[in-house]
C-alpha cells in the first residue's frame, strides 16, 4: 500500500516508517521538524506544515493517512497552551479534508491522556478530563476534539477511519527532555550525576512500552482498516510502575550518584490534579488482532541505558 505518515521524524512515527517499509508498503514520510530528529529517520523527510491548507493534495493515490503530528507544551518550552489547540485542530482539518477527497483511508493517533484519572481504561468509557482554566489540558482537549470530528466524519459517511489512544513508550529514540516523557529524561540526569525532580510524592503510576511494541500495533490496525472502521484501540502495557520506583530503577541500573528531588504537584504544575495511574487496557485490540507487547518496562529501561551510555562513554 501507499501511506502517509504525518509525525515520522519523531519517536512512534520514525518507527512505524521503519516497520511500514519492512512490510514493503511505499511510505510518504512528513515532518516540519517542530519537534521530530531528522537522526530518528531513515528515509528523506517531506517538510510541510500541516497547518497550510491543501498541504497535502501533491500526494495521488494514496491507501492511508496515518496522522501521528501533535503540537505539544511541555514544561520549560515557550509554546502557548492556545496554539496547541489551535495548531492540532488545523491539521486535522487538512488531513481530514484530504482523506474526504481522496477517499484515503485514516489511522489517527490520540492519547491515553483522555482517560483522565481512570482507573479501568477501557475505550468505550464516559470521560472526565478537568475545569478549562487549567491550561495543562489543552494537549488532551485537543485530542479529545479531534476524536470526536473523526468519529462525526465517520458517522456521517465522509470517511474510513480508526483511532487509536496510545499510551506512555519510550526508546533510545526518545527526545531527552519533558517532551520525551519521565523516562528518557530521568536516565540522561542519572547519566550525568545530576539530581533527578519528581513532581508530588512518586506514588503516581505510568506504564512504559517500548515503542515498537506501539507500532507493531498501529501495523496491525493497518492490515485491518477496511474492519475497524468508526473503532477505537488502546496501545500500550498494562505493566505499571510508579515514578519513584522508576527513578530509584533507573539510578540503579546505572550506578549513578544523582538524588531524587520531590517538588511539589501545586509548586510544579498549579491546579492541575495530578493522574493518579495509568496503564493499558489493550482487550479489546487482543480480541481483535491479536495485540501483545513483547518488552518489560526493565527492558525499555535498560535498552535506553546502553544506547546512552554508548553515546557518551565516559
Amino acid at each position: 500500500m501507499k501511506i502517509i505518515v504525518t509525525g515520522a521524524a519523531g519517536l512512534i512515527g520514525s518507527h512505524l516508517v521503519d516497520k511500514l517499509l519492512e512490510e514493503n508498503h511505499k511510505v510518504i514520510a512528513i515532518d516540519n521538524l517542530s519537534f521530530g530528529n531528522l537522526n530518528n529517520s531513515s528515509v528523506p523527510i517531506n517538510n510541510i506544515d500541516l497547518t497550510e491548507n491543501g498541504c497535502l493534495n501533491e500526494f495521488q493515490n494514496v491507501d492511508i493517512v496515518c496522522h501521528l503530528a501533535a503540537y505539544k507544551k511541555a514544561p520549560k518550552n515557550s509554546i502557548n497552551s492556545s496554539d496547541v489547540m489551535k495548531v492540532n485542530f488545523k491539521m486535522m482539518d487538512n488531513v481530514l479534508e484530504y482523506c474526504s477527497n481522496t477517499n484515503t483511508k485514516l489511522l489517527f493517533t490520540s492519547t491515553s491522556d483522555v482517560y483522565g484519572n481512570s482507573n479501568t481504561f477501557t475505550e468505550d468509557e464516559p470521560l472526565t478530563i478537568g475545569p478549562p482554566n487549567v491550561e495543562r489540558y489543552s494537549y488532551t482537549l485537543s485530542k479529545l476534539h479531534d476524536e470526536q470530528l473523526v468519529l462525526n466524519m465517520v458517522n456521517e459517511g465522509s470517511i474510513h477511519a480508526t483511532i487509536a489512544r496510545i499510551f506512555g513508550c519510550a526508546s533510545p529514540r526518545s527526545n531527552k527532555g519533558w517532551s520525551g516523557g519521565h523516562i528518557p529524561l530521568f536516565i540522561d540526569k542519572a547519566l550525568k550525576d545530576e539530581d533527578i525532580i519528581i513532581h508530588g510524592d512518586g506514588s503516581q503510576t505510568r506504564s512504559i512500552s517500548h515503542a515498537k511494541d506501539i507500532v507493531e500495533g498501529l501495523n496491525n490496525m493497518v492490515n485491518h482498516i477496511s474492519e475497524l472502521n468508526g473503532e477505537i484501540y488502546n496501545l500500550g502495557t498494562d505493566e505499571e510502575m510508579s515514578v519513584k520506583d522508576a527513578a530509584e530503577l533507573i539510578i540503579k541500573l546505572t550506578n549513578s550518584k544523582s538524588k531524587v528531588i520531590y517538588q511539589p504537584q501545586q509548586e510544579a504544575f498549579g491546579n492541575y490534579r495530578e493522574i493518579k495511574r495509568r496503564f493499558a487496557n489493550t482487550n479489546k485490540a487482543k480480541v481483535k488482532f491479536g495485540y501483545k507487547v513483547n518488552y518489560t518496562s526493565t527492558q525499555v529501561i535498560q535498552e535506553i541505558i546502553n544506547e546512552y551510555s554508548s553515546n557518551n562513554p565516559d
